[in-house]
C-alpha cells in the first residue's frame, strides 16, 4: 500500500506579504506561512504585549538560526528595549538585536527553552499562535491560501476561550471521496463532528466531502491537544497532522542564565 503523508507546516520564510491565495504548487506551504508571518511581523508592535510574544517565542522555537535573525530583525521596533525578555532570549542590559545573536548561543536557548514540544508540533503552534496575532485579514487570506493545497491538508485556528476549529481540506481532480481510515484527538479534547466517538475527529468510514470541512473542538482543560488524520482515496492513504498549544507551551517566563 502506498501511504502518503502530508504535514501543514514548513520552514518559515520571510515572504512579502500578499493578501490573496497563493497558487497551488510544491511551495503552495511556504507561500501561506509566508502571508501569516510577514502580516504577525508587521503589525507586532500594535499586538497585545502577552500573545505577540508567546507567538514570537513560539515562531522562534521553529525556526533555524539564520531565518530566526531575520524574524528578529523584521518583528522588533527600534525602540522596543524589552524584546526577546519574557522567553529568556536576551538579558537585561543587552539591547535586544540579532547581532548579539550566533549559532552557538541561539541553539544553547533552544536547548533550555524550546525541547517540550517536537519540532514539527512547535511550527503547528506557531501558526496558531500567529493568527490570534495578526489582523482577521491576515489569518482569513493564509487559510485561503491553505484551502488551495493539493491533496489532504489539515489545520486549527482559535475559537473563543480554549475552543478550536479544526480546518479539514481535500483538493482532487478525482471527483470520488476518500473515506476516513483512522484519526485521533488527544485527551480531554471533543470534537463537534456529529457521529464521532470519544477521542476521534470524525467517524470511521465518512466519506470526507471535497472542499473545506470546519470542525468544532472543544478542550475541558488548556492542555496541549494533537489531532490527527488518515483517509484513503484510490487506494492511497493520505495523513495530516496538527496541534493546538496549552496553557503550558511557550509560557513567559524570564532570561536565560538568570
Amino acid at each position: 500500500m502506498r501511504i502518503k503523508k502530508i504535514s501543514i507546516v514548513a520552514p518559515i520564510m520571510a515572504a512579502a506579504c500578499v493578501l490573496h491565495a497563493a497558487p497551488a504548487s510544491a511551495a503552495a506551504t511556504d507561500d501561506c506561512r509566508g502571508i501569516l508571518s510577514e502580516g504577525f511581523y508587521r503589525n507586532y508592535a500594535k499586538n497585545d504585549d502577552r500573545v505577540r510574544e508567546q507567538a514570537m517565542y513560539a515562531q522562534l522555537c521553529a525556526s533555524p538560526f539564520a531565518q530566526a535573525g531575520a524574524a528578529i530583525e523584521r518583528a522588533r521596533h527600534p525602540a522596543d528595549s524589552t524584546f526577546g525578555f519574557s522567553y529568556g532570549l536576551f538579558l537585561p542590559g543587552e539591547q535586544p538585536s540579532s547581532r548579539l545573536l550566533d549559532d552557538s548561543r541561539f541553539s544553547q536557548w533552544k536547548t533550555a527553552y524550546c525541547s517540550k514540544n517536537s519540532a514539527s508540533n512547535t511550527s503547528r503552534a506557531a501558526e496558531f499562535l500567529m493568527q490570534k496575532a495578526a489582523s482577521p485579514a491576515v489569518a482569513e487570506a493564509w487559510s485561503a491560501c491553505m484551502r488551495q493545497r493539493k491533496g489532504l491538508a489539515c489545520w486549527v485556528s482559535p475559537g473563543l476561550e480554549r475552543a478550536a476549529v479544526l480546518h479539514v481540506n481535500w483538493v482532487s481532480a478525482d471527483a470520488s471521496r476518500p473515506t476516513v481510515q483512522h484519526s485521533f484527538l488527544s485527551r480531554g479534547a471533543i470534537s463537534g463532528f456529529q457521529g464521532a466517538e470519544s477521542r476521534r475527529i470524525l467517524p470511521a468510514g465518512h466519506a470526507l466531502a471535497a472542499g473545506i470541512t470546519r470542525i468544532p473542538v472543544s478542550r475541558e482543560e488548556d492542555s496541549a491537544t494533537v489531532v490527527t488524520l488518515k483517509v484513503r482515496h484510490e487506494g492511497t492513504e493520505h495523513e495530516c497532522s496538527t496541534f493546538i498549544p496549552g496553557e503550558r507551551d511557550f509560557v513567559l517566563r524570564k532570561p536565560f542564565g538568570m
